[in-house]
């Protein structure tokens, strides 16, 4: 099974150990489960740490990012696949999921993935939060 991890789920795991962003890290292995992101995302997330976290918490993204498998996505590729769907700046996370050819993405990102426009759509991957996912594995 293969998840394509947007960056606030990266972001939420490294800052909580609780939580279901943090358990897809834990339950990897017992699934086999292949965690992909971007490179884009990566920088995204990082930034977001070292704006916002400490070093602990910068630390842990680190050990994290280790377990992801890290892809390029052409952002004006992606942008342009994608104009009419999402917004620029989340056009890349789609492509990457659709490139990657994964089995979900996974996002907390509620206000640019989960609305009708999206929903509509029918993409080879299922867009989902970390906590659906988790509930769907039991």
């Amino acid at each position: 099974m293969k998840l394509f991890l947007d960056a606030n789920v990266i972001y939420s795991a490294s800052r909580s150990e609780k939580g279901a962003s943090f358990a897809i890290f834990q339950l990897k292995n017992k699934f086999k489960i292949e965690l992909i992101s971007s490179k884009l995302a990566l920088i995204e997330a990082e930034r977001n740490i070292v704006e916002k976290e400490t070093s602990l918490i910068l630390s842990r993204f680190y050990y994290l990012i280790k377990e992801i498998k890290i892809i390029s996505v052409e952002s004006v590729k992606a942008k342009i696949f994608y104009k009419n769907i999402i917004e620029e700046k989340d056009a890349p996370i789609l492509y990457g999921a659709k490139q990657s050819q994964v089995d979900f993405l996974i996002t907390l990102d509620r206000k640019h993935f989960f609305i009708k426009k999206i929903r509509g759509e029918k993409f080879a991957f299922t867009i989902t939060t970390p906590g659906e996912f988790i509930m769907e594995l039991k």
